[in-house]
C-alpha cells in the first residue's frame, strides 16, 4: 500500500509539474495545443510517427539563457551523492545539477570566447553538450516540448530546426541533416566532480523560476522501473528495457557497453575497437561516472543511456561481449535480468 501511495504522490507531482509549465508557456504566449507544437515538420530526418508531444508546448519547460553560477563553498545545495553533468571545456570546469537540469534541460552557456547548449532528456536520462556555434554564428537552443522515442528534441531560434541530443543533428527544418560538434560531459556525483576540479562552478538553483530543485518529477520513470511515458518504435530484448549502457556512435558505426559489464574496469580499462577507432573505456562506481579516451589519451564524447532509447534510435547497434544470438542469457545473468 505504502509503494503505490508513493506512485500515486509522484504522479500527481509529475501532473503538476506539467501543468504549472504548460501554464507557464501560455502566459508566455507560445503555443501550446498545435501537434506538433507550431514547428514545421518539412525536411525530415527521422519518422514522423516516432515524434510524440511531450505534455508542455514549445517552450513549456523553460531553458536557461543567463544561467547563474556559483563557486564550491556556496553549493550547500548540494549533497555530495547528488549527480551532475560536469562540463571541463576552454579551460573551464561547471557543473550542472541533475536535479535542476530536470526542469530546464537546455542551458545556453559561454565557456571563453565559445557557446555551449547543455542538455538533459530526463525520460532517456542522456546528457550531452554541443558547441552552439553553428557556420560561424552562434545560435540559442530552446525545449521543442516533443521527444522522438522518449528523447530530447531541442530547436534552435535562429532556424527553428529540431535538433536531435541522442544523434546529435538537426532532424527537422532547413539544417536539417547537420550535426553538432559533441563537447565531452562527465556525469558524476557531485562529490567526485568538485574534488576533481575544486575551482568548479555549480549552476544555482537562483533561476528565476519558481521550481522545487528537491522533487524529481520523473522519479517513476526511473532506471528501476520498467515504465515509459510514450511507445518507441522498436525494442530490442537484448538487454533489459531499463538497463543502463555508455553508447559511442563513431562514424555512423553504433556500440552499447553495458555498465553492468563495466564496473570492474576502475583498475582495469576496457579496450576495444570501434570502427578503426582504439578506445579504452573506465568506469568508476563509486563516481558514478564514465570515461572514454582514444590512443592519445583524449577524451570522447559518450552517452549514458537506457537501453530502449540507445537501441531505439540506433537499430544496427551491437553491444560489446554481446554473442549473435538474439538471447543472450550469460548477458541476462550479468545485468540482473530486469
Amino acid at each position: 500500500m505504502i509503494t503505490v501511495m508513493k506512485h500515486v504522490k509522484t504522479t500527481l507531482l509529475l501532473l503538476a509539474f506539467f501543468a504549472a509549465n504548460s501554464l507557464w508557456a501560455q502566459q508566455a504566449g507560445d503555443e501550446v495545443y498545435c501537434a506538433y507544437n507550431g514547428f514545421e515538420m518539412t525536411n525530415l530526418d527521422i519518422p514522423l510517427t516516432e515524434i510524440f508531444q511531450a505534455g508542455p508546448g514549445k517552450d513549456g519547460i523553460p531553458s536557461l539563457e543567463i544561467p547563474r553560477f556559483v563557486n564550491v563553498d556556496r553549493s550547500e545545495f548540494l549533497k555530495d551523492n547528488d549527480l551532475v553533468i560536469g562540463v571541463m571545456h576552454n579551460g573551464v570546469a561547471k557543473a550542472y545539477p541533475i536535479r535542476i537540469m530536470n526542469y530546464h534541460e537546455v542551458i545556453n552557456d559561454q565557456y571563453g570566447d565559445e557557446s555551449l547548449v547543455v542538455t538533459y532528456s530526463p525520460l532517456t536520462a542522456t546528457a550531452a553538450a554541443f558547441s552552439a556555434d553553428i557556420d560561424g554564428k552562434a545560435h540559442t537552443f530552446g525545449v521543442s516540448g516533443l521527444l522522438y522515442n522518449n528523447n530530447l528534441l531541442i530547436y534552435d531560434w535562429e532556424t527553428e530546426s529540431l535538433w536531435s541530443q541522442m544523434k546529435g543533428q538537426a532532424v527537422t527544418g532547413q539544417v536539417s541533416g547537420k550535426p553538432l560538434q559533441n563537447v565531452v560531459t562527465n556525469t558524476s556525483t557531485w562529490a567526485a566532480w568538485k574534488a576533481k576540479y575544486p575551482d568548479t562552478k555549480v549552476l544555482s538553483p537562483r533561476t528565476g523560476y519558481k521550481r522545487n530543485y528537491e522533487i524529481d518529477p520523473y522519479a517513476m520513470f526511473g532506471p528501476e522501473s520498467r515504465r515509459l511515458m510514450f511507445p518507441v518504435a522498436r525494442r530490442n530484448k537484448k538487454l533489459p528495457l531499463k538497463e543502463q549502457v555508455v553508447g559511442l556512435n563513431y562514424e555512423g558505426v553504433a556500440r552499447a557497453y553495458p555498465l553492468a559489464l563495466l564496473k570492474n574496469t576502475a583498475n582495469k580499462p576496457l579496450q576495444d575497437n570501434l570502427n578503426g577507432l582504439h578506445i579504452t573505456i573506465q568506469y568508476d562506481a563509486v563516481a558514478k561516472s564514465v570515461t572514454v579516451k582514444d590512443d592519445a589519451g583524449h577524451e570522447l564524447p559518450a552517452m549514458t543511456s537506457y537501453w530502449y532509447a540507445w537501441s531505439s534510435i540506433f537499430p544496427d547497434t551491437d553491444i560489446h561481449g554481446f554473442l549473435p544470438q538474439d538471447y543472450n542469457l550469460a548477458m541476462q545473468f550479468l545485468t540482473g535480468g530486469k
